[in-house]
C-alpha cells in the first residue's frame, strides 16, 4: 500500500536526521547585498514572554497591508548566542500562512543576522517541531516493532536500506545533473531485492514476489515516460520545482521531467511490492496445504486473490494522491473542465496515479505466474 511504505519512509527519514543532525540547527549562510555580507545561524530559543500586538501604522498607510507587532522575550537555548536573552520585535501579518504566533515557555526556532558592525539580528523563523517528531517516531518504532517482532525488524532493515539509496544515492546524484529516472531505476531495483530476501529470505516466494515486482515497476516506469513525452508534462508544475530550478539546481527541462518520471516511480514502488509480496505468500501457503494442486490451480488461486487486491490497493493508490491534491481539487471546482484537464498539475496528478495503478494491475499476473510454475509439483 503506497500510504503505508511512503509513511514508513517518511518516519525514517526523518529519524535518521534526528539522528544524523547535530544537536544545534545552524546553517551558516553568506548573503551579499548593498555590499555587506551577513552570516546567517538557525538556533533554537525559548520565548520567556510576549507582548501586546500593537498594529503596523506606517506599513498600512505606506503599503495598505495590515500588520501587527509585539514585543517578545526570548532566551537562546544553543549557538554563539547561548544563555542570552533577547527583546526582539515580533511581526504578525494577515497571512496565517506564513504568521508565527508564539506564547510564553514555547521554543521556536530563531535566525540569528550578523550585521557587519558586529550586532546581531534575531527573529522568529519557525515553530520548534523536532520534538514532537521526535516522539511521534519513537511511539511509531516501539508498536511497529512490538508487533512486527522479527519480520517488523526486517521490515524496516529494507526501509532503512530504501531511504539511504534515495539520500545517499539519488539526490546526491541528482544535484550534480545525473539523470534521475536512469538512477530512479536502479535504486527501485536494489530496494526491491533488499526488501523481498529481508522478508521473505532466498525461496520460491521471493523470487516470484521480485519478478512481479520488476515487472510492475518496469510498467509504470515506462507508463509515466510516454505520458510525460506525449502529454507533454515538463515536471515544474510544483511551486518547490520551479525554486529549486531558479535557484539551485539549475538545469535542462528534460532533467525536470526525468525527475518527474522518477519520482512517479519510486512512488508506485511500495504499492506494486506490496501486491507481489501478497500475491506469492498466498499461493505459497496455498501450495503447503494442498502439494497436488497443479500449475493452473494455484494459477487461478493467486489470480483471485490479486483481483481481490486490486480493486482494494488501485483505490489505496489514487485515493492517496487525491488526499495529497486536495487543496488542488479544491481548485478545481472553480475552473472550467476543458481547462482544468489541460493543466499541468492536474495532468501530472492524474498521470502519477494512473501509471502507479497500471504496474500495479500488470503485477498481478506476473506474481501469480511465477509463484504457480514454481510451486506447483503438478504441471498440467
Amino acid at each position: 500500500m503506497k500510504g503505508y511504505f511512503t509513511s514508513l519512509s517518511a518516519f525514517l527519514v526523518a529519524f535518521l536526521l534526528l539522528i544524523l543532525s547535530p544537536c544545534k540547527s545552524e546553517a551558516n549562510e553568506t548573503y551579499i547585498g548593498n555590499a555587506q555580507q551577513q552570516e546567517e545561524e538557525l538556533a533554537i530559543g525559548k520565548v520567556l514572554s510576549v507582548g501586546k500586538e500593537q498594529l503596523n501604522r506606517e506599513l498600512l498607510k505606506g503599503t495598505g497591508m495590515r500588520s501587527s507587532q509585539q514585543i517578545v522575550q526570548i532566551k537562546v537555548l544553543d549557538g554563539i548566542l547561548r544563555g542570552r536573552t533577547f527583546e526582539i520585535k515580533h511581526e504578525i501579518t494577515d497571512n496565517p500562512a506564513f504568521n508565527i504566533k508564539v506564547a510564553p515557555d514555547q521554543e521556536v526556532v530563531l535566525a540569528i543576522s550578523k550585521q557587519a558592525n558586529n550586532q546581531s539580528e534575531i527573529s522568529i523563523a519557525d515553530y520548534h517541531r523536532m520534538p514532537v517528531i521526535a516522539w511521534l517516531i519513537v511511539v511509531f518504532l516501539a508498536l511497529f516493532l512490538f508487533f512486527g517482532r522479527m519480520q517488523g525488524v526486517k521490515a524496516l532493515l529494507g526501509l532503512v536500506v530504501t531511504v539511504l539509496l534515495i539520500s545517499g544515492v539519488l539526490l546526491p546524484l541528482s544535484m550534480k545533473g545525473v539523470n534521475p529516472l536512469l538512477t530512479a531505476i536502479g535504486i527501485c531495483l536494489v530496494s526491491t531485492a533488499s526488501i523481498v530476501w529481508l522478508i521473505g529470505g532466498f525461496s520460491k516466494k521471493s523470487v516470484a514476489a521480485l519478478s512481479g515486482t520488476i515487472g510492475g515497476v518496469i510498467v509504470a516506469g515506462v507508463t509515466a515516460q510516454l505520458v510525460i513525452w506525449l502529454a507533454p508534462l515538463t515536471g515544474l508544475s510544483s511551486e518547490e520545482a520551479q525554486i529549486l530550478r531558479g535557484s539551485v539546481l539549475v538545469q535542462s527541462p528534460e532533467f525536470y521531467s526525468g525527475l518527474l518520471a522518477a519520482g512517479m516511480l519510486i512512488g508506485a514502488l511500495g504499492v506494486i511490492m506490496d501486491v507481489g509480496i501478497s500475491i506469492a505468500s498466498s499461493v505459497a501457503e496455498i501450495s503447503k496445504t494442498n502439494v497436488e494442486l497443479s500449475f493452473k490451480d494455484l494459477y487461478q488461486a493467486g489470480m483471485n486473490v490479486g483481483r481481490d487486491i486490486m480493486g482494494a490497493m488501485t483505490n489505496t493508490l489514487i485515493l492517496a494522491y487525491a488526499g495529497s491534491a486536495l487543496p488542488l481539487m479544491l481548485l478545481a471546482t472553480q475552473i472550467a473542465p476543458n481547462k482544468l484537464v489541460n493543466l499541468d498539475l492536474f495532468a501530472t496528478e492524474v498521470a502519477s496515479a494512473l501509471s502507479g495503478s497500471l504496474g500495479l494491475v500488470v503485477t498481478i499476473p506476473i506474481t501469480a505466474f511465477t509463484a504457480a510454475k514454481m510451486m506447483s509439483r503438478k504441471q498440467s
